[in-house]
């Protein structure tokens, strides 16, 4: 009997360490980069007034992201001026009818962060401001690769 209770003792603890062995080599799964393109074209007058100041849009493009693209890059191609200024605003969070300030880009961006499913309001003012001198938003695209992740 004590023999029995021995083996079954040793046969118990090869069984777990064989089973501790196997759970340790299990690889995280890597998180797979994704990315969307999309392009939007705003024509002249879209957003009247300046980057500063806000002003009055009309016909202004929206450029929505889904649920798991959490960051975008942006980039401005204007058809007349060299430097095409937008400003972006991601939702109307508050709910009182008007978009909550968001982020300017001047030309193009880096990867900005950004709410997983916004709306994505774009006012490409005709007069950049201060925030970029000698651009400005006459008729043009606006290029934006959403992502999953930053990166590249």
């Amino acid at each position: 009997m004590k023999r029995l209770a021995i083996f079954m003792m040793i046969f118990g603890l090869l069984v777990g360490t064989v089973t501790v062995a196997e759970a340790g080599k299990r690889k995280k799964k890597k998180v797979k980069r994704i990315e969307r393109v999309a392009e939007v074209r705003y024509e002249m007058p879209s957003a009247v007034g300046t980057g500063d100041a806000g002003g009055v849009c009309v016909g202004c493009p929206a450029i929505p992201n889904g649920p798991k693209e959490t960051w975008m890059k942006v980039e401005i191609i204007d058809d007349t001026l060299p430097l095409g200024g937008v400003d972006i605003s991601f939702c109307d969070c508050n709910g009182d009818g008007f978009w909550d300030p968001g982020t300017f880009v001047c030309g193009e961006s880096e990867w900005i962060q950004v709410p997983p499913g916004s709306g994505n309001q774009t006012f490409p003012w005709l007069v950049s401001g201060s925030a970029c001198p000698g651009g400005g938003a006459t008729s043009g695209t606006i290029k934006v690769t959403f992502s999953n992740m930053p990166g590249k």
